[in-house]
């Protein structure tokens, strides 16, 4: 379970926390679990677009796509938490969460299909002029083209299509994972992270990118002994280390 929702649960069996405005004791409680599911939201997304990077390169390319989208919903989850905000739940009910004195959590979703979209909505409705969602890709919010990327994966063939590889990750493949991602890490203007022959790549590292400039979060210093030699094995190719992954991440070399 995640801190901040086990928290909401005890909080809520002793006062109907769910509907009443939050106190300053329970602001700094919340908070400080919203911010240890913040670490682990960061990491989660780290494993995530590693293990994808090394799958394009092994022509896995059904899983790294999966692994990418759920980059960016680990990433988005991270952003929020960062931000104090937080998708509860009531029972199955979402709610939208500000951890901040005198907010009451408040009923979120609608119809959207689950805790994917909902948490797509929540970001796009608090922050909806992210430079995330500044442009579309082939006519979608970039982060719903994203997930529709990882439905059709999950759900719409029989069978996987590897080695097949899509049209999404053809240039990709063909300039090579290694000098893509440096060109995606380098890049300042979003050149990458909207074009449909880029971004299933761009786009999470751009996310990516937006977290770790938070000043609330440095995944790589407080990252044990054992997560950095991981990382470091991670973040790796038959050529060697991914330098500027590692360095983005300030994992030490």
């Amino acid at each position: 379970m995640h801190h901040i929702q086990s928290v909401v649960e005890t909080l809520g069996t002793n006062g109907g926390f769910l509907d009443r405005p939050l106190t300053a004791l329970e602001v700094t409680k919340v908070d400080e679990r919203l911010q240890v599911d913040a670490t682990n939201y960061l990491y989660s997304a780290c494993v995530s677009i590693g293990d994808a990077l090394q799958g394009i390169d092994k022509g896995l390319f059904t899983w790294s796509t999966v692994k990418l989208y759920y980059s960016t919903f680990y990433l988005l989850r991270c952003f929020l938490a960062l931000s104090s905000r937080a998708l509860v739940y009531d029972g199955t009910k979402p709610r939208a969460l500000l951890v901040k004195v005198g907010e009451t959590p408040i009923p979120f979703g609608g119809k959207s299909r689950g805790t994917h979209q909902t948490i797509i909505n929540y970001f796009t409705k608090e922050f909806p002029h992210s430079p995330l969602l500044s442009q579309e890709i082939i006519d979608e919010s970039p982060l719903t083209w994203l997930l529709h990327r990882r439905e059709e994966a999950n759900y719409s063939t029989s069978r996987f299509e590897d080695p097949r590889c899509p049209m999404y990750f053809s240039s990709i493949v063909k300039t090579g994972v290694r000098k893509s991602t440096t060109e995606y890490i380098a890049d300042k203007t979003f050149l990458y992270a909207f074009d449909p022959a880029h971004a299933i790549v761009a786009l999470p590292i751009e996310v990516l990118k937006t977290v770790l400039s938070h000043a609330r979060i440095n995944l790589g210093p407080n990252a044990d002994g054992d997560a950095q030699r991981f990382f470091r094995s991670l973040f790796s190719d038959r050529a060697g280390p991914l330098t500027e992954l590692i360095a983005l991440l300030r994992i030490k070399p």
